[in-house]
């Protein structure tokens, strides 16, 4: 849960346990590398297979392209599950989180502020807890709202800064936002 009850959409229970950035939970929301090893062995399988690599090399492309997703510094990073159950049912190592639709608000709000596109890529994307665990939706700075939809992730903690790094979670991610998004802001 995150603190999306401070949106004032939600009903009067909306005083749940917030467990954004919290170590115990960091796994909760998507398929980790464990549990894909564990439980998805017959389809990594036949991905591998149709995709003519061997598995090694298919759980390789699986975590390049779907993985990377980390809730807590320390904790354990998850591969997106919606795009797994695809690339497991097509066969196919495609883009499918961009399937689900193309928040355009995003890229209003990012160019609506004037956000420096480069920070994608260049590893210069900073935030507090506060502000990652506190999204309100009427905010100015995009990068809440960037974090909580997943196009960024956790790439690393300074603690004695007190301060997050956020990057792309994974390929499809970030060339799916950098090649169909980004023309939109042009």
């Amino acid at each position: 849960m995150s603190k999306f009850h401070k949106v004032s959409i939600f009903s009067d229970l909306n005083q749940l346990k917030d467990i954004s950035l919290t170590k115990q939970y960091a796994g909760v929301c998507g398929i980790t590398d464990e549990e894909l090893r564990r439980y998805f062995e017959p389809e990594v399988e036949r991905l591998a297979e149709e995709q003519k690599l061997n598995v090694s090399e298919c759980l390789d492309e699986l975590k390049k392209t779907y993985d990377g997703y980390h809730f807590h510094q320390d904790g354990v990073g998850v591969y997106n599950p919606y795009s797994m159950f695809n690339a497991f049912t097509d066969r196919d190592l495609g883009s499918y989180w961009f399937e689900t639709g193309t928040p355009t608000f995003l890229i209003k709000k990012l160019r609506d502020n004037l956000f420096d596109v480069r920070k994608f890529t260049d590893h210069t994307i900073y935030a507090s807890e506060s502000v990652l665990k506190d999204y309100t939706g009427d905010g100015l700075d995009p990068i809440p709202l960037l974090y909580q939809t997943g196009y960024l992730t956790i790439e690393e903690y300074d603690k004695q800064k007190k301060r997050y790094t956020l990057s792309f979670p994974n390929e499809e991610v970030k060339y799916g936002f950098l090649e169909s998004l980004m023309p939109l802001s042009l």
